[in-house]
C-alpha cells in the first residue's frame, strides 16, 4: 500500500469531507452509546465479574491486505463501426477477445492500518453482547497496465489497457457476540457493514497508424462510498477494570464497482467499452480500548 503525493487536490478534498462525516457520525454514536449505556454502567460500577460491560473508547492498528478482481468488456458492436472490433461472426471480434483478455486480472496491496473505534457491551453471565464502530487509515492504490497485438490488424496494430483501483480508508458497523473462557478473557465473533470511498478508472488507447485515423482513446472513472459486508473474530483481554487489549481479524467485501469507456478515433467510429473491479479486503489488528 503505497503513499501517493502527486495530484491530490481532488482527493485532499474528498478525504477532509469523509473526515468530517466520520467525526459527526462518531459523535452520535458515542451520544447514543453514553445515553443508553451509561445508567446500566453506572449500576454495574461494583460488579468486578462484568469486565466487559460498557461504554468503551480505543484505538488500533495492524496490517491490511486488499485484493481487486478487474475485468474490461469491450463490447463490440454487431454491425455498427466501431473503433477496433466488431461482433462475430465479423474477422475483427478476436480483436475484442484480446483487449477483454488483457484487461482481466487482479492486483493485491498490502500495507499498515491504523484507526480508532467506540463501542458498547452488555454482560450477562459469561455471555458477551453489543455493538462496535470504528475508522481505519489505508493505502490501498494500485495500477494494472497491460499491452498487446491486435490479432486481426488493421488501422491499428498495438494497444494498451490500464486499470487503477484506490481505497484511502475503511469503516465498519458491526455486532458483537462473544463468552468469558476466563473472567479476564473473552472470545467473540463479529459482523455487520463495511464501508470505504472506491476510486476506480479505466483507461484504453491503440495506435492507428493511417494519417487520417488518430489512435483509438477513451477513459473513464467513479468515486464513491460504497458499502459491503464485514465478518470476523478475535479475544479481548481484560488487563484491568478499565483497560483492555484485543486481537482481531476482519474480512470485508465490497462487491463491484463499473464504469463506461466511451472509446472513439473520428466521430463515425465509436463504441464504449466497460470495466469492473471487485473489492475485498483482510484486516488483522490490535487494539486498546478504555471502557467508562
Amino acid at each position: 500500500m503505497k503513499a501517493r503525493i502527486s495530484n491530490r487536490n481532488g482527493l485532499l478534498h474528498d478525504g477532509l469531507t469523509d473526515w468530517v462525516l466520520v467525526v459527526k457520525t462518531a459523535a452520535f454514536l458515542g451520544i447514543g452509546l453514553a445515553a443508553a449505556g451509561w445508567p446500566a454502567a453506572a449500576a454495574r460500577a461494583d460488579d468486578t465479574g462484568a469486565r466487559f460491560e460498557g461504554l468503551s473508547l480505543g484505538i488500533h492498528a495492524g496490517a491490511a491486505s486488499g485484493r481487486s478482481s478487474y475485468s474490461t468488456e469491450p463490447n463490440c458492436p454487431p454491425t455498427a463501426d466501431a473503433v477496433f472490433c466488431n461482433a462475430a461472426p465479423d474477422p475483427s471480434a478476436v480483436n475484442g477477445t484480446a483487449v477483454a483478455a488483457s484487461g482481466s486480472g487482479k492486483v493485491v496491496s498490502r500495507g499498515l492500518t491504523g484507526g480508532v473505534q467506540a463501542g458498547y457491551s452488555w454482560q450477562s453471565g459469561r455471555i458477551v453482547y453489543g455493538g462496535e464502530a470504528d475508522f481505519a487509515a489505508l493505502d490501498f492504490d494500485e495500477t494494472a497496465t497491460a499491452s498487446g497485438a491486435f490479432p486481426f490488424p488493421f488501422l491499428g496494430t498495438q494497444y494498451s489497457v490500464t486499470n487503477k483501483t484506490t481505497l484511502n480508508w475503511v469503516s465498519t458497523l458491526r455486532a458483537r457476540l462473544g463468552v468469558t473462557v476466563t473472567p479476564q478473557v473473552l472470545l467473540y465473533a463479529t459482523g455487520g457493514a463495511a464501508f470505504a470511498r472506491i476510486r476506480f478508472s479505466s483507461t484504453y488507447s491503440d495506435d492507428a497508424i493511417d494519417p487520417t485515423f488518430p489512435g483509438g482513446s477513451g477513459s473513464g472513472s467513479t468515486n464513491s462510498v460504497k458499502t459491503g459486508w464485514v465478518v470476523g473474530g478475535g479475544a479481548q483481554w481484560a488487563l484491568d477494570r478499565q483497560w483492555s487489549m484485543k486481537a482481531e481479524y476482519l474480512y470485508a467485501d465490497f462487491g463491484s464497482v463499473s464504469v463506461g469507456v466511451p472509446v472513439t478515433n473520428t466521430p463515425n467510429f465509436a463504441q464504449t467499452m466497460s470495466a469492473t473491479s471487485s473489492v475485498s479486503m483482510h484486516l488483522m489488528r490490535i487494539g486498546f480500548d478504555y471502557r467508562f
